[in-house]
């Protein structure tokens, strides 16, 4: 079942206690004449219209976005809680109003207690419990706001129930005591400040909810998604310093505006790149976010001797690896392999290598740089062996990952062309491992592969 059919449902069954909850609340209210089991029919009539303006804003708020509502339709349910804040406020009045009149005037102040009125507040008690778990379960597993919210309001009912049923069992107890003492004085307004305590649960409600609509409809800052954005772009994108950002919600959905740090000499495919995976970092650890990158060219200061030298190289369009930067008495000697297409003739390439090391020398003011040149794409060998069927190889290198006390591959795939095979085998990620030994750990799987599988192909483990 889909996320918009389990709101759907769940705003439904709300709607449906709802309404049966309210009819009994009202008969006996009026059998008893008692304000705090009418002020609860009241609450719970409010409670049937919230419920039906939450399966209203759910249907709404579930539609796509379209060229009017370009952001979605999930304000709808902001707006819907407003409308639920003021009909509350109204019924907290009347009840107030009512409370002090009965105060005033001790000859309404009898309530015909009756054995119905317990049952109906038991029932009230046991129907909000299980309701109340029910909505922020679906919630949960749904990311509503809508229903998260009517989760919080249903649990504030079960108070008020508590309430009214105190007012009624004091009311009862009222004939047992003396006339005139002050318990009897007591137990004769138990029910009054019982309802006085459920317009005072109601104005709480209002306030959390009225704010929270009112702040959402203002846009007001999501705090808690910037400091979770904040916190991964600071540990998983380090090199890219995060400049602004903007975090709004609309509905169940949240939506960041955020621009970041580059270097300037970033070629604009690889800028592209570069947002393209701060987004999917940022969706695949905040469900329900959708985020536009802007990517700002800037000279990033504080840049180690290491950093410099990758930054240079991208200007360069070069790949590097093996940096290696050592300090002698003769000043700062740089070592790296600087990645060529593996086709490429050196004679058309000896410009730019020569300009990649005239400006590292320069900008490091380094005494010596010593370049390797490597093919970035490696050329592939011919392997003698014939490869068996697709399934028996997948099983043969399967069987050999589980002998050498690998995690199982996720994936194995193998790309031939003729005799010249390349084996990509995929394993799941191993989150315990830093940099250094999840390259070692990587290097040594290809290694053992390549001893129990000699003269195949050459294998390549990476993680999925």
């Amino acid at each position: 079942m889909d996320a918009d059919k389990k709101k759907s449902l769940a705003a439904v069954s709300s709607v449906i206690w709802s309404a049966l909850l309210t009819v009994m609340k009202f008969i006996v209210g009026l059998i008893t004449g008692s304000l705090g089991m009418l002020s609860e029919a009241l609450h719970s009539g409010l409670d049937l219209l919230a419920a039906l303006g939450t399966l209203f804003a759910v249907r709404i708020a579930a539609r796509p976005a379209d060229d009017d509502h370009p952001y979605g339709h999930g304000k709808i349910e902001n707006l819907t809680a407003l409308g639920e804040t003021l009909l509350l406020l109204v019924t907290a009045g009347w009840v107030i109003t009512e409370a002090i009149e009965r105060l005033m005037n001790p000859e309404s102040l009898h309530v015909e207690t009756s054995v119905w009125a317990f049952i109906v507040i038991a029932v009230s008690l046991v129907v909000d419990v299980n309701r109340a778990a029910m909505l922020r379960r679906v919630a949960k597993e749904t990311k509503s706001a809508a229903l998260e919210a009517d989760a919080a309001h249903f649990a504030t009912d079960i108070w008020s129930s508590a309430a009214v049923l105190l007012g009624i069992t004091g009311a009862a107890l009222a004939g047992m005591t003396v006339e005139g003492s002050w318990l009897h004085w007591l137990l004769m307004r138990a029910d009054v400040f019982a309802s006085l305590i459920v317009a005072l649960l109601i104005l709480h409600i209002c306030k959390d909810l009225g704010m929270q609509a009112i702040n959402n409809l203002m846009d007001k800052a999501n705090g808690e998604a910037a400091g979770k954005i904040r916190e991964l772009m600071k540990d998983r994108m380090p090199a890219y310093p995060l400049i602004s950002l903007r975090v709004r919600e609309v509905g169940n959905r949240a939506y960041a505006d955020m621009c970041v740090g580059a270097p300037k000499e970033l070629h604009v495919d690889t800028a592209h790149e570069i947002a393209d995976a701060i987004e999917a970092l940022l969706a695949d650890s905040i469900p329900g976010l959708e985020t536009m990158v802007h990517i700002q060219p800037m000279e990033l200061e504080n840049l180690t001797p290491n950093m410099l030298v990758r930054q240079i190289a991208l200007a360069h369009r070069f790949g590097v690896h093996g940096l290696v930067l050592h300090d002698t008495p003769e000043g700062l000697i740089v070592f790296t392999d600087l990645e060529l297409p593996g086709d490429a003739v050196m004679g058309a390439w000896s410009v730019p290598i020569q300009a990649f090391r005239s400006e590292v020398r320069r900008r490091l003011q380094a005494a010596r740089v010593v370049v390797h040149v490597e093919p970035d794409v490696r050329e592939l060998r011919h392997y003698p062996a014939e490869l068996p069927s697709s399934e028996v190889w997948k099983e043969r290198v399967r069987r050999v990952m589980i002998e050498i006390g690998a995690p199982l591959p996720d994936t194995i795939d193998t790309y031939c062309c003729d005799d010249r095979r390349l084996c990509i085998v995929s394993i799941p990620a191993e989150p315990r491992l830093n940099v250094s030994e999840s390259h070692l750990r990587l290097k040594q799987l290809e290694e053992k592969l390549s001893a129990r599988l000699p003269d195949t192909a050459r294998f390549i483990v990476a993680y999925s």
